[in-house]
């Protein structure tokens, strides 16, 4: 029988099993492999444990490709990947394949697997978001080209692995297989369910303590917000019946006592008619202990959504979602291509007050047509809403984004018929970050980073919880010490220094 390992590579979330390496583990036992799974995420912070380090430390490092590790941190980890290239080359694996979630695993699995191809025959193949994303830091669009051309992997996969890897195994060549042309498949419902058994579920906790998994209901997004990159990776929205997502919950719940879930679509309720019948199933369902649910969530117009809707949802075992908001105008909202109002926002909160389920509002500010105005309807939106923080309908705001104008986003077209000036890096390429809108003149970096702060001063003045706050600033600091390397000599000067206690 042909062996196959299935890696994970840091950085992530310990909370739960990986879904990438779940699905890749029953897609290989599909193909008649003996499988084996191995979440180098969680066998490093054992490493770490065992030698009295703290895994946060070098979770920054991971994070922030800024970062580089010290003398001392880089010899943990190149023992570490030592290590662990060892004990895999022991078993005579004939494939190994490797999933990176971003493109912030890219430094970890390039020495990896560097070091992976000196110790095993085995064909190494990678794939995943990971491979084929762009690094802003080190502007890297070839990584997973970079590797084949240094003969480093065999192979490397773009798209859905459901379709591509069973095509490898059998011809070595396709559609997804060392290209990125690769097919989206139609029937999700036709696909092998994340495979769980390959984990230990005593390795992971979710913040409530619970066993928890990841659900994908859906790939792709029903909308098309201007600064998100979703369709460039997948093109076309498709979801999955309510009663296929219902099962595969359910099968969780039985087969591996399973409570929490965690859905990783870019919006649960993409698809209405799917989401009402996985909610009326779960409802339905006699579970001996009660689950809980989270998503991200959009809002709708009011007149769309029945009040009913909030009870089922409650009942479904929906506990918390996550909203992205954006800004406090409904205007900037409109053109960010979220078609609904702070009249449709508070409808929600409504509801959801009514049955008990809190939400996150996930925010920005400084759109590319964001105005003073724009700006100052944000910061009403906190004393508006103060009520439905202290019932804990509304359970904290995220604000760790700065807008980047990503590749591939619709914004990135716009930004090129615009003439949008980009501030360049150091090597020459133009930084996604540090954008100039000739049509909102005002509206520079430190602008942007001013009113970003205002924004989250105001929230805390009005008790609002702060999600990562701490972590939020420590990303404003380092992009404004960034900005200082490439712009501070050609912005106008009051604004740098009113701002240079940050960086």
């Amino acid at each position: 029988m042909i062996k196959t390992l299935v890696c994970n590579i840091p950085p992530l979330d310990t909370s739960r099993p990986p879904v990438a390496g779940a699905i890749l583990c029953a897609v290989c036992h599909s193909q008649g492999h003996e499988v084996t799974a191995r979440d180098l995420q969680w066998q490093f912070n054992e490493f770490l444990a065992q030698r009295n380090l703290m895994s946060q430390q070098f979770d920054a490092v991971f994070y922030d490709t800024a970062l580089r590790f010290t003398a001392d941190q880089q010899a943990v980890v190149d023992e570490f990947i030592d290590q662990q290239a060892g004990i895999i080359a022991v078993d005579n694996y004939q494939y190994i394949v490797i999933s990176l979630f971003s493109y912030l695993a890219q430094r970890f699995a390039r020495s990896f697997i560097q070091r992976l191809r000196e110790f095993s025959s085995a064909q190494i193949i990678i794939g995943g978001p990971g491979v084929t994303a762009i690094s802003f830091a080190t502007a890297e669009n070839q990584f997973a080209e970079s590797l084949l051309s240094q003969n480093l992997i065999d192979c490397f996969i773009t798209g859905e692995a459901e379709y591509s890897l069973p095509q490898y195994f059998v011809a070595g060549t396709g559609a997804g297989i060392n290209n990125r042309n690769f097919r989206q498949i139609d029937d999700l419902d036709s696909l092998v369910s994340p495979n769980y058994s390959y984990y230990n579920f005593d390795h992971y906790r979710s913040p409530t303590g619970r066993r928890e998994v990841v659900i994908v209901g859906s790939r792709g997004c029903v909308r098309s917000c201007t600064f998100c990159d979703v369709a460039k990776t997948s093109p076309r929205y498709r979801y999955r019946s309510g009663a296929s997502i219902a099962q595969e919950i359910i099968a969780n719940y039985e087969q591996h006592g399973v409570r929490e879930f965690y859905f990783a679509d870019s919006l649960v309720n993409g698809s209405l008619r799917a989401f009402n019948d996985m909610c009326e199933t779960l409802a339905a369902y006699q579970f001996d202990e009660p689950i809980a649910w989270r998503g991200q969530y959009i809002i709708r117009n009011q007149k769309t959504v029945p009040q009913r809707h909030f009870e089922l949802l409650a009942r479904s075992g929906c506990r918390e979602l996550f909203v992205g908001i954006e800004t406090g105008s409904d205007r900037v909202r409109w053109d960010i291509g979220k078609k609904f109002t702070n009249d449709d926002i508070e409808y929600h909160l409504q509801g959801f007050e009514q049955h008990g389920i809190s939400c996150l509002f996930l925010f920005f500010t400084g759109y590319v047509t964001e105005t003073p105005e724009d700006h100052q309807h944000t910061l009403e939106m906190f004393p508006r809403w103060q009520r439905y923080v202290a019932t804990g309908t509304i359970s904290a705001i995220e604000t760790l984004n700065i807008l980047s104008i990503l590749p591939g986003a619709p914004l990135e077209q716009q930004a090129r018929e615009q003439g949008f000036h980009f501030e360049t890096n150091r090597d020459g390429t133009a930084n996604s970050l540090f954008w100039h809108n000739p049509r909102n003149a005002a509206l520079d970096f430190p602008e942007r980073l001013r009113r970003h702060l205002e924004m989250m001063e105001t929230a805390m003045q009005y008790h609002w919880p702060i999600w990562n706050g701490e972590l939020s600033l420590e990303i404003f600091q380092r992009a404004l010490t960034e900005y200082h390397s490439v712009a501070a000599n050609s912005r106008p000067p009051q604004k740098i220094i009113a701002l240079k206690n940050l960086a």
